[in-house]
């Protein structure tokens, strides 16, 4: 009787206590992990669902969530500057399958670009650990007319000048995130 009773609390101690899956926040341009807003919608999330949640944070050679590194490198620089298709990758080779806690699946939430690179991760990021939710808030997937969070400053001006004359060229596409969304309908867009 006792082995039984040995084998039962056992078994009971083995069941999982939650069925909450983890996530993983993506940020939009401009943004980073360390922002007050990306950080208190992060805790939020993670306390209402009771669980572990991530705030990815980019830069140029890792990949890193803030609540095991604090912010490193500069995601505001690289959210602009870094091609969508190269922070997808990022996100797929260095957390999705390197974060121990994502092995049994895991919640993307994305915020404005966050989106696409979140959209990014559930097509291409094959040999992942799945995928169980995707929720997109503010997402630009039909793209957008005009380069996000500029005002009227004079980098902005630039920039929009120099996007409407070039966005479509390679160096451009290749050297900032915005191009991969931007559509601007009346410039040809050639085979891009």
């Amino acid at each position: 009787m006792m082995e039984l009773v040995v084998v039962f609390i056992v078994t009971l101690i083995s069941i999982p206590t939650s069925l909450s899956v983890p996530f993983i926040v993506l940020h939009g341009i401009g943004d980073q992990c360390s922002n007050k807003g990306v950080k208190q919608f992060t805790e939020k999330l993670s306390n209402f669902s009771s669980t572990e949640g991530y705030c990815i944070v980019f830069f140029h050679q890792y990949c890193l969530d803030l609540p095991s590194c604090g912010e490193v490198g500069d995601g505001t620089w690289d959210s602009w500057f870094l091609p969508l298709e190269e922070q997808t990758r990022i996100v797929c080779d260095k957390v999705v399958k390197e974060k121990e806690e994502l092995r049994q699946g895991y919640n993307i939430v994305g915020l404005s670009q966050g989106n696409l690179i979140g959209r990014g991760v559930v097509e291409f990021c094959i040999d992942g650990p799945p995928v169980k939710n995707f929720i997109s808030l503010g997402g630009p997937h039909a793209g957008t007319a005009s380069v996000p969070l500029c005002g009227s400053g004079i980098f902005c001006i630039i920039v929009n000048k120099l996007l409407k004359l070039e966005i479509y060229t390679d160096y451009i596409q290749e050297h900032l995130a915005p191009s991969g969304y931007l559509k601007l309908p009346n410039v040809s867009s050639g085979s891009k």
